[in-house]
């Protein structure tokens, strides 16, 4: 599943203008049964049945090894039903259980039992999160039992379980079951661990169209303006991974994917829109067959699912999610043309390659908890970016891994900080495992174990992997020990403690590294602790083993060596006798951790830093970055050293000192020091992008490297020249000052958000009024998602204070709320407006978000950058912060991000630097 938290950070990180070899055993045969039970089950109870609703896993007494579901719904209406029968296995003779659902109006319910008779079964939902007690009118006894239960539901109004959309005048309904939200769609035992075959039989109105997980087996025509459709067994499944939509949607019938190596039948693929978008989903389906392919051949294990819909959702609060063979999308994520912004296409290919290497990752192969979520979201966010960089070299897709890695570095330094593999205790702390130590992070992690291990080795351990456990459940342990495995050329125990030092704990080592020359020859001496930022609470006291990589650099070119760093002070000899004139830390910049040289030899550096790799300058820059945060590095001598990083060739380098540059800008300099900095900006950007500009056929990349420096001159650096230019193409593009009609050939459509950015900050409400009334014209989700970004990044009080009431608004789909949030906490002048209003609107504003998201509303006061900004957040969050999923977390990593944000401040304002 991808979720994204800003709008503004969603195009790729592009706007954050003001903010931020042993054989593999046989493959077993597919399995239905997960969970190992003893089969033997005695007269009585073996072990007291728990009394208290668990607020996470259930007990394991009750096991379902089939769903048989059957559904009525029509869009049209409020409420849906269904009926379910669930094939159990019980370990002891019980009076009562425990499972789930969620707001259920369960009508009947019983069990037959082995002998044939029927017990009766009483229904009642205990926990809010959805635990429910099935208590029998006798004792159930014997080893299986068949489960009835007869409902009626609400669709969902918050985006998750089966829920409406209205788009077009017509109604659909969709779903999103990850995590623990298919109870609300049908009672079940809604945990990763119980993964088993369904039948679904779907009642719909005769003139919708109903997608599931499997094809269509038989339709029945019932007569009364409704049709019952059947489908094909699926695959063992968990409940988080079943999706339904029903609508009148247009079905774009593709070219199948060919039968190749290692699997016999061709693919049927299919593309699903709202009425009247077929058209627009014929981009996404011509670039589906590539990835697949080779993601088969990476494997080495056939896609495992009997087709693939790729289906456009309206109003989707995840970015896109996985389920089995039905993957749904954000619109704007997967309806586009060959005329889409760069950013739109990129966008596109990460997540629809990342939703594809989820049908091995996390569908073929899935999690047993919560806790190992990483096995499916880490695994994709890797597996996604190494595909695509195979596919498309020109794209340089593993820069961005690396890049993202890199990035998230930042929330990975804080105290607060989750560790990858966390432990998941309470139904409510499920929601934090999907954030960016999960999925860039553990992307980032992958990246350094295969750089280390060897890419083909790496490899064989993964096919050792989905070979071993296709169709089952598997623990962090089965991954690690497949690897290892498949690499005896590696110490098998160093590599799991290696696995384990960096899956296991939070933050990420930084390693203070010096080159020595002497009698013994050149050697590099290396002592590692846990980075932490100037004013972090945190210890340093921690290690990891840590899979390194070195560079020893000279006039004869570069010798590299790679070696597992155990020990909290090491030195390694370094290879050749001569001593090097400059060192590396991080050899081809996929290990993830930060480092530092001693001053003279960080200039010995960067004095080759165009000798280079990009993924090594990312390194370099993202250090660089840490010791300004650390303390360690002053301003001044980071604003004189950061030159050639704003010069690289690739703008995944060029860009990386923005982050700082913008705090500094927003936080910490006024007067003359920002205007100052400004004009550094502006000395060192504009070469930049007038080398871009002299291109005459520029590939997508340095499209967006142009996007960029426009982006960072116009509305960053405050350029007059590139912002007059933004500004006229902002007028032609809406029409303004004209005929007041969109133009969408008239700009570039790289531009185009950026551009209405600028025409906002230059025409202020008259400009917001004709967007406004371009917003309520568009039913295109991208176009609308520029608009509404635009129009709230206006610092005009009359306009922020309207955007602000809007997203209360039925005008505004739900997921398009947090584009106000966003652009509003992009400016000082409209932050402290906008807290207050969120703090006196909570409700309401809660109540446009599902569950799992409402924790994460502290994260976007990250923005705020003081001591008495954090004591008020802190105030408002408190006496609520332990209701929603995941909120303590995230309000302990935004007050952090804040606190430390003053600290930052308070270091390196002029008057206080030493």
């Amino acid at each position: 599943m991808k979720t994204r938290r800003l709008m503004i950070c969603a195009l790729l990180g592009t706007l954050s203008l003001l903010s931020a070899c042993n054989k593999a055993p046989e493959p077993k045969e597919e399995q239905t049964v997960t969970r190992q039970v003893d089969v033997e089950v005695a007269s009585e109870p073996a072990a007291p049945y728990p009394t208290e609703a668990p607020s996470a896993r259930l007990p394991e007494d009750v096991q379902p090894r089939h769903y048989d579901l059957a559904l009525t719904i029509d869009p049209r209406e409020e409420r849906f039903s269904g009926s379910v029968e669930i094939e159990v296995l019980l370990q002891q003779p019980l009076e009562y259980f425990w499972m789930h659902g969620n707001g259920l109006d369960v009508s009947s319910a019983s069990a037959t039992l082995e002998d044939g008779s029927v017990v009766e079964l009483s229904w009642e939902q205990v926990l809010p999160s959805g635990t429910a007690r099935v208590t029998a009118t006798q004792l159930l006894t014997g080893m299986k039992a068949r489960l009835h239960f007869d409902y009626t539901a609400p669709f969902n109004t918050n985006l998750e379980g089966l829920y409406k959309v209205e788009s077009g005048g017509e109604s659909y309904a969709f779903t999103q079951f990850e995590a623990t939200s298919a109870r609300l769609a049908f009672p079940s035992f809604d945990e990763p661990a119980f993964k088993v075959p369904f039948d679904i039989r779907l009642t719909v109105p005769a003139n919708d169209v109903a997608v599931t997980n499997t094809p269509e087996t038989a339709m029945i025509d019932n007569g009364n303006g409704t049709r019952t459709i059947t489908y094909a067994t699926t695959k063992p499944l968990p409940t988080y991974l079943i999706a339904f939509a029903v609508g009148p949607f247009d079905v774009v019938d593709y070219q199948p994917i060919p039968a190749g190596a290692g699997r016999e039948q061709p693919i049927p693929l299919r593309g699903i829109t709202t009425r009247g978008k077929g058209e627009e989903i014929r981009y996404a389906l011509e670039n589906t067959a590539p990835i697949v392919e080779a993601m088969e051949d990476y494997f080495a294990t056939p896609y495992p699912y009997a087709k693939l819909d790729i289906i456009a959702v309206p109003d989707f609060s995840a970015g896109a999610m996985e389920n089995a063979g039905a993957i749904t999308y954000r619109e704007q994520l997967i309806l586009l043309d060959d005329n889409a912004p760069v950013s739109q296409k990129r966008g596109f290919f990460s997540t629809h390659a990342h939703e594809l290497a989820h049908q091995w990752f996390g569908n073929l192969v899935t999690p047993m908890w919560w806790d190992d979520i990483w096995l499916n979201e880490s695994f994709a966010t890797w597996n996604s970016y190494i595909i695509l960089d195979s596919l498309y070299p020109d794209q340089h897709y593993r820069e961005s891994l690396l890049n993202s890695s890199a990035n998230v570095m930042v929330n990975d330094s804080l105290a607060s900080a989750r560790q990858i593999r966390e432990p998941i205790n309470r139904h409510e702390d499920i929601g934090s495992a999907f954030n960016g130590i999960t999925y860039q992070k553990g992307g980032g992690v992958l990246s350094m174990f295969e750089a280390f291990l060897g890419t083909d080795s790496f490899r064989d351990g993964i096919r050792h992997y989905m070979q071993a456990f296709a169709f089952q459940n598997t623990t962090a342990e089965d991954f690690i020990g497949a690897i290892a495995d498949a690499n005896p050329q590696v110490n098998g125990t160093d590599l799991r403690a290696a696995f384990r030092s960096y899956i296991e704990q939070p933050g990420l080592p930084i390693l203070a590294t010096e080159l020595q020359c002497g009698e013994a020859g050149p050697q590099l001496s290396i002592s590692q602790q846990r980075y932490l930022p100037a004013g972090s609470e945190g210890s340093t006291d921690q290690t990891w083993i840590v899979p390194a990589c070195v560079s020893s650099l000279s006039g004869e070119g570069e010798d590299s060596q790679c070696f597992l760093l155990k020990e909290a002070t090491q030195t390694v000899p370094l290879v050749g006798e001569q001593c090097p004139e400059a060192v590396l830390p991080n050899t081809g910049g996929a290990s993830y951790y930060r480092w530092s040289l001693p001053p003279e030899q960080w200039q010995s550096l960067l004095a080759r830093f165009d000798e280079l790799n990009t993924s090594e300058q990312i390194s370099v820059a993202g250090s660089m970055s840490a010791a300004l945060n650390n303390g360690s590095l002053t301003l001044a001598s980071y604003l004189e050293s950061v030159g050639p990083l704003t010069r690289a060739d690739s703008w995944r380098v060029a860009i990386a000192p923005r982050a700082d540059l913008y705090k500094l800008k927003e936080h910490v300099l006024t007067g003359a020091d920002r205007d100052a900095l400004l004009a550094r900006m502006r000395d060192w950007y504009r070469p930049v992008l007038a080398e871009l500009e002299k291109l005459e056929e520029p590939t997508q990349d340095q499209q967006q490297f142009r996007m960029l420096m426009l982006s960072t001159l116009g509305l960053g650096a405050e350029d007059p020249e590139i912002h007059a230019r933004l500004v006229s193409a902002g007028e032609s593009f809406t029409g303004f000052g004209g005929d007041e009609e969109l133009h969408p050939d008239a700009i570039d459509t790289n531009i185009r958000y950026i551009a209405l950015l600028a025409g906002v900050e230059a025409h202020g409400k008259a400009f917001t009024d004709l967007l406004w009334k371009h917003f309520q014209a568009s039913d295109n989700a991208l176009l609308r998602e520029y608009l509404l970004g635009a129009m709230a990044w206006s610092t005009d009080p009359e306009v922020a204070a309207a955007m602000r009431e809007k997203i209360l608004s039925p005008e505004l789909r739900d997921n398009e709320i947090f584009d106000i949030l966003g652009s509003q906490m992009a400016h000082a002048q409209t932050r402290d407006a906008l807290f207050d209003w969120v703090s006196a609107n909570m409700d309401g504003v809660l109540g446009r978000m599902d569950s799992w998201r409402k924790g994460q509303l502290p994260a976007y006061f990250d923005e705020f950058c003081s001591l008495e900004d954090a004591a008020k957040v802190e105030a408002a969050f408190a006496p609520i912060i332990d209701s929603l999923e995941s909120g303590p977390r995230y309000l302990a990593n935004s007050l952090e991000t804040i606190r430390l944000c003053a600290t930052f401040a308070e270091l390196h304002r002029p008057n206080n630097a030493g």
